[in-house]
């Protein structure tokens, strides 16, 4: 393989592409990037770990055409850090890399491409398209109550559904649960499809969706197309394609969880809240995080305390005019709920000491928060 590419295009496609390759596999082949070129004026380049790949394009020179499997960080420092301008690469019979710049010069040992999995391929399945500004808020709105332990796979991942022109995400580490969802024009295509999608899948997705957007920026938001085949969900935008190994567990049943009522309704600032819990959860229990929330006519008294710091209390003025209640809370769970809404107002339905709060925002995002009470 022999080939003239920009800098900018292939550190471009290497960014792309090379978080995703696994260092520390006990496959060696997983840990590099494959390169393959068909004389086409292309050059391919392609990530994976077993569960997640990734695949681009980026316009090349090619002299001649041919693979070669190459260390995916050491490929990506080497041309982060070459000068501006026009890289040539080339491959030995040895099947080492040789990448030149202006006056400088690397040699970086390869393995044969062929060695390199066959990554997913959707077929000829239909593909969705979702603009990707309301996909990247779908995750904003989710993506921070799913579970970190992977020996819970239905709970490490978001559950990704489209039910007509409803997309939906819905997110649970057991303590909590985030519901996000938003609603297709008339005239977009049905959506029909659920998918568990692992936490690293929903982390690649975002990754790509703010590139999609910032590609897109002063002309229009982008989009990005959705598949779901055989095990494995696609999403696409242009020559960029993720595919993500779903996982194979039983979501819990959500709308279970969410209370249909509850006898209190508190409005509050979502600013003052926020700022209020940061206040005061830092006398707040480092393990539990656990703020006592006292709700009253026309006001809320938080309050926390820890015999190893101190204690600390503060009041907010809110619109409520129900019974007097006391219930505990984990502070970081709120604030997370409260940090991915944009609305100035937020409404808190409680019930007893022992039921979940739910939170709404007062104002258009199709967004449910329910979190689950501490004793205290």
């Amino acid at each position: 393989m022999e080939l003239t590419i920009s800098k900018k295009a292939f550190l471009r496609a290497l960014t792309r592409t090379h978080s995703v390759a696994d260092r520390k596999s006990s496959m060696p082949i997983l840990s590099n990037i494959l390169l393959s070129s068909d004389g086409s004026g292309t050059l391919r380049f392609a990530a994976t770990d077993l569960y997640l790949s990734m695949s681009c394009a980026a316009p090349a020179e090619v002299g001649a055409e041919g693979t070669i499997a190459v260390a995916a960080r050491t490929l990506f420092d080497i041309v982060k850090n070459l000068p501006e301008g026009m890289v040539s690469l080339q491959v030995t019979d040895n099947y080492a890399a040789e990448i030149r710049a202006g006056k400088v010069r690397f040699k970086i040992p390869g393995m044969p491409g062929q060695d390199f999995p066959v990554l997913p391929s959707a077929g000829e399945a239909p593909f969705a398209s979702m603009d990707a500004a309301s996909l990247g808020r779908l995750i904003a709105l989710t993506h921070y109550s799913m579970s970190s332990d992977e020996t819970r796979p239905h709970l490490a991942g978001a559950l990704f559904e489209g039910d007509g022109r409803v997309a939906r995400m819905v997110t649970t580490d057991g303590h909590r649960l985030s519901k996000a969802e938003y609603k297709r024009p008339e005239d977009a295509d049905a959506l029909d499809f659920a998918m568990l999608v692992p936490n690293k899948g929903i982390g690649e997705l975002r990754r790509m969706v703010e590139e999609v957007r910032a590609d897109a920026k002063g002309d229009g938001e982008g989009v990005v197309d959705v598949a779901h085949v055989s095990g494995n969900a696609f999403f696409r935008h242009g020559d960029v394609v993720l595919s993500v190994k779903l996982a194979d567990e039983q979501f819990p049943p959500y709308k279970k969880v969410i209370p249909s009522s509850q006898e209190r309704r508190v409005v509050v600032s979502r600013l003052l809240l926020a700022e209020a819990l940061k206040r005061i959860s830092l006398v707040a229990n480092d393990k539990s995080g656990a703020v006592r929330f006292g709700v009253d006519a026309g006001v809320i008294r938080l309050t926390s305390e820890n015999p190893d710091v101190g204690e600390g209390s503060e009041e907010l003025d809110v619109d409520y005019a129900g019974e007097q209640v006391e219930i505990g809370f984990n502070a970081r769970y709120l604030q997370d709920a409260l940090g991915a809404l944009a609305e100035d107002e937020v409404m808190l339905e409680l019930g007893g000491q022992l039921d979940p709060c739910v939170v709404r925002p007062v104002g258009p995002t199709e967004f449910v928060g329910v979190i689950m009470p501490m004793r205290i």
